[in-house]
């Protein structure tokens, strides 16, 4: 299991990667003032994550989701269950979200709060029908919405590719500088900026939506190889 930290002027944000069954990256934020912790998309390893928040002398208060899929959010119940901790999740998720729990609901630029972080909320439904990314200061993290330089599929219930073309214009609104933070470590390296994606993620360089379209189905159709490293839009063109 690898292990990264960032310290920010607010926020320490560490990220465990290669957790359980489909490799998942688990984002803590820990806030400094208050001495509370958010998780994002808890899964497989309850105990493990709040043990370690424990020993870090912080207390676990919310569990934000990107997304209802159940490799990312299959511990929020028993988290929530052991530590009284807060969901939050797109309000646009809540049709196909599993959870015994109530939740929060949240929408397109609004803002959620731990302590003296704050995270803006970015609708990003196409992967699934109310995915969202939380942009913090100098990071996002997506879910599956993005990987280094790829992306998740739109096959499953709620996934739509003309939705999905929507999201990555907003997405390419992010500052150049903000590091980009994904639901797993499916590229050819880990840490990567959005000015990286932006010069060479098909999913963001593809600025027709037909040609978009034309992509994302022709991967799930076998038609196009999935994309690990960085790609001219002269060799995306060509795969079309």
């Amino acid at each position: 299991m690898l292990e990264k930290t960032f310290t920010e002027k607010t926020y320490t944000l560490e990220i465990l990667y290669h957790v359980g069954t489909y490799e998942n990256s688990i984002h803590f934020i820990f806030d400094h003032a208050s001495k509370t912790c958010a998780i994002i998309d808890p899964a497989w390893e309850a105990d493990l994550f709040i043990q370690r928040i424990i020993d870090k002398g912080y207390t676990l208060t919310d569990i934000w989701l990107t997304h209802w899929h159940g490799d990312h959010m299959n511990a929020a119940d028993e988290i929530a269950d052991k530590t009284g901790a807060k969901i939050t999740v797109g309000v646009n998720e809540t049709p196909y979200l599993q959870v015994e729990h109530s939740v929060t609901t949240v929408n397109d630029g609004e803002i959620v709060t731990l302590g003296n972080t704050q995270a803006k909320i970015i609708n990003t439904p196409g992967h699934t029908a109310g995915g969202i990314c939380y942009l913090l200061d100098g990071h996002i993290i997506v879910g599956d919405t993005l990987f280094v330089y790829g992306a998740g599929h739109c096959s499953l219930p709620g996934g739509n590719v003309r939705e999905f073309y929507h999201s990555m214009q907003k997405l390419k609104l992010v500052n150049d500088d903000v590091m980009l933070h994904c639901g797993h470590d499916y590229g050819c390296k880990i840490d990567t900026t959005m000015s990286d994606q932006k010069a060479g993620n098909a999913y963001l360089l593809l600025d027709n939506e037909e040609d978009f379209v034309k992509y994302v189905d022709g991967m799930s159709q076998g038609l196009v190889a999935y994309p690990t490293q960085a790609l001219t839009l002269k060799e995306i063109q060509h795969m079309l």
